[in-house]
């Protein structure tokens, strides 16, 4: 044995202690990712079930029946019933309002196109649902 050395014994022992707590920090690893599957598992089963009362955010919004049928006339339309409309909010239905004042009734229903901020796709959306 050299001077200010490890046996070899000293050594043998050394790598013995730190086999055993690398195997105990490897097993406490695998609980732990043992227990945040199971809670993982636990919380997709949870988003996949077909509760319609879930109201997480993978859900689909819950349509009312008075807006899926419900004619909106243009020309007589508040401000409350214009934001029944998809993609209508408080600011284009005031818009919808002030164009109709400026310019009159909408002559065809294809006329809000003209109205700022709804263009072709906001209007095939709503097409079904616009009437004058």
């Amino acid at each position: 044995m050299k001077q200010g050395g490890l046996s070899k014994a000293q050594l043998l022992l050394w790598l013995m202690i730190l086999m055993t707590l690398s195997i105990s920090w490897a097993k406490a690893e695998t609980a732990q990712y043992t227990q945040w599957k199971a809670t993982q598992q636990a919380h997709d089963q949870r988003l996949k079930t077909s509760d319609t009362e879930a109201k997480h955010y993978l859900s689909k919004p819950t349509l009312n029946a008075n807006t899926l049928g419900t004619k909106v006339n243009l020309n007589t339309a508040n401000i409350e019933q214009l934001q029944q409309l998809h993609g209508i909010g408080q600011k284009k239905a005031e818009a919808i309002v002030d164009y109709r004042s400026k310019n009159g009734k909408f002559k065809t229903i294809e006329e809000i196109q003209q109205v700022k901020g709804i263009g072709p796709a906001l209007y095939s959306k709503n097409r079904p649902r616009l009437s004058l």
